[in-house]
């Protein structure tokens, strides 16, 4: 893992800028409720356009702001990506070239390939998403909780003690899911295995009319390969559902509790559509959280095989 790291201190200052711009994003997303809350409270409850057209105005100005950070963000996080997984492709081959023989019998060909394509491929994709997205989400999820109780304590405070287990139960995910997919990625290097095998000696395969044969064991590794990756996935994907379920519970009890605070002139609409806003976003946080620990566990499933990590002498 500090190998891999190293490789990214070239591109500190673009991922930086890149974290920089999503942190405005975030900030722009954070702010827009309690700008809303003030139109209705102060403008649409009071018959005052000036107001509604003053923090309308602002709220366009804003999402304008957020839409070009998100741009330029996407700009330096595609950049800092694209050229770290050049720097361990390269890295990568020069390990390989610097290989003995007893550590080339270690790491069949067809496993070397998928290192240096599929697994740098997973890396790198992984460091983009988390420079646009991925780092977003859980300070999307902590800032909307702290907004929404600054809000309105009462209202919010279902967040408080739904939160905490649900993200205990992401990480029991995340770590099943891990394990999940570095068997994948054992099933993948068989697939790789019998296609070089069968590539490189396909005259003799044709020769002997081994063709039958070589295609049944193809297809019992191909198999093995859709039966390990769909079961991983239906492991990961059990967290959107349960997720999204305590969530909406928790949303509706805001909406009853909210009504009936404001019946009782103790709360304010514009205070209620805000918090119900704070918990949208939150869901939405949430339901990327499924992708999140998909593409991690690749990840970390993929540096834990990539055989520059591993102290192998040339």
């Amino acid at each position: 893992m500090k190998k891999v790291l190293s490789l990214l201190k070239p591109y500190r200052l673009p991922m930086a800028i890149a974290i920089v711009l999503m942190l405005i994003e975030l900030a722009v997303e954070l702010w827009q409720p309690l700008l809303m809350a003030q139109i209705i409270d102060q403008g649409i409850a009071a018959n005052d356009l000036h107001t509604v057209i003053k923090y309308g105005g602002i709220m366009l100005g804003i999402s304008l702001l957020a839409f070009i950070a998100g741009i330029t963000n996407s700009f330096f996080a595609a950049y800092a990506s694209q050229n770290f997984g050049y720097d361990l492709r390269k890295n990568l081959y020069e390990k390989v070239q610097s290989f003995s023989f007893a550590n080339f019998n270690k790491f069949p060909t067809s496993s070397l390939i998928t290192r240096m394509t599929n697994d740098v491929n997973q890396l790198q994709m992984t460091l983009f998403m988390s420079l646009r997205i991925a780092l977003r989400a859980p300070l999307l999820v902590i800032g909307g909780i702290v907004m929404a109780l600054s809000v309105n304590f009462k209202l919010a405070l279902g967040f408080v003690l739904v939160i905490p287990p649900l993200f205990v139960f992401l990480f029991w995910i995340m770590r099943r899911s891990t394990k999940l997919f570095k068997l994948v990625q054992g099933k993948l290097d068989q697939v790789n295995s019998v296609m070089r095998e069968n590539l490189s000696g396909i005259r003799l395969i044709r020769a002997f009319s081994r063709g039958s044969h070589e295609s049944q064991r193809f297809k019992r590794s191909n198999q093995e390969l859709m039966d390990r990756t769909v079961f991983a996935l239906r492991i990961t994907e059990t967290a959107i559902p349960v997720l999204l379920f305590f969530l909406n519970i928790t949303v509706l009890v805001v909406l009853w509790f909210g009504n009936l605070d404001i019946n009782n002139g103790t709360v304010s609409v514009g205070e209620v559509v805000a918090v119900v806003n704070y918990t949208a976003r939150i869901t939405t946080a949430f339901s990327m959280f499924s992708w999140i620990i998909m593409v991690y566990s690749r990840a970390i499933a993929s540096t834990g095989s990539i055989p520059v990590m591993k102290k192998f002498e040339g």
